[in-house]
């Protein structure tokens, strides 16, 4: 039997596959105790409101939700409980967003699950700003993003265009990175510029970078 001092943890991704692939390992360490799966936003919310959880272990992006819309729920509802984002998205802009918007940790789902459960057990022990160490160089990541209000306003694709934005990438190069076309690129940008009250791609950049003291890609083309 799990001893009841052990953290107590809910799990928070679409994909009932990695849900219950956790809750297994996790349990099976006897050092996490599983209390609630949500697979929506709306679950999610209320395991928050009934049920005591010490770890949340959420996705980015969540049904029924904008981005990181768990990691805000859980900072309101549950403020002592430690968030920690399990992510496929192996981005220095994502972890950051996460870190911003009150998560401990950012961690990748790639990760082997020996190197990830000791990290969760640190997260859970009070350890803060952690960032798998596969993900790159993190050193060059801006300090800020646009406030969390306004990265909800975007959808999961439109924030992948934005951190190619903000790298200085053109339409075609942004286009072939994502594996989506220049006229759907385009689409996105105008979307951004208009949800983020940006006047163009160097205003939006600027409100990702300016905080930062980095300077500006050069080069940026029109939407």
């Amino acid at each position: 039997m799990l001893d009841d001092e052990c953290p107590r943890v809910l799990l928070v991704d679409a994909a009932q596959l990695i849900t219950e692939g956790l809750r297994t390992s996790l349990n099976r360490t006897r050092t996490f105790r599983v209390v609630g799966i949500a697979h929506t936003v709306a679950e999610a919310q209320r395991y928050l409101r009934e049920v005591p959880v010490d770890v949340v272990v959420t996705d980015v992006d969540i049904p029924g939700g904008g981005p990181l819309r768990t990691v805000h729920d859980a900072a309101s509802r549950r403020p002592g409980a430690r968030v920690i984002v399990l992510s496929n998205r192996d981005s220095r802009h994502w972890a950051r967003a996460a870190l911003d918007a009150g998560a401990a940790a950012y961690l990748l789902k790639t990760s082997p699950l020996g190197e990830l459960l000791p990290v969760m057990l640190s997260v859970a022990h009070g350890a803060t700003a952690t960032v798998d160490v596969h993900l790159g160089e993190l050193a060059r990541l801006p300090s800020r993003l646009p406030p969390p209000a306004a990265l909800n306003r975007l959808s999961a694709r439109e924030f992948d265009v934005l951190a190619e934005v903000a790298k200085g990438l053109d339409n075609q190069r942004i286009a072939q990175r994502l594996f989506i076309s220049t006229d759907t690129v385009k689409s996105h940008v105008r979307a951004i510029l208009r949800k983020l009250g940006a006047r163009d791609r160097a205003h939006v950049v600027a409100m990702v970078l300016n905080e930062s003291g980095a300077e500006e890609p050069s080069g940026l083309s029109p939407a």
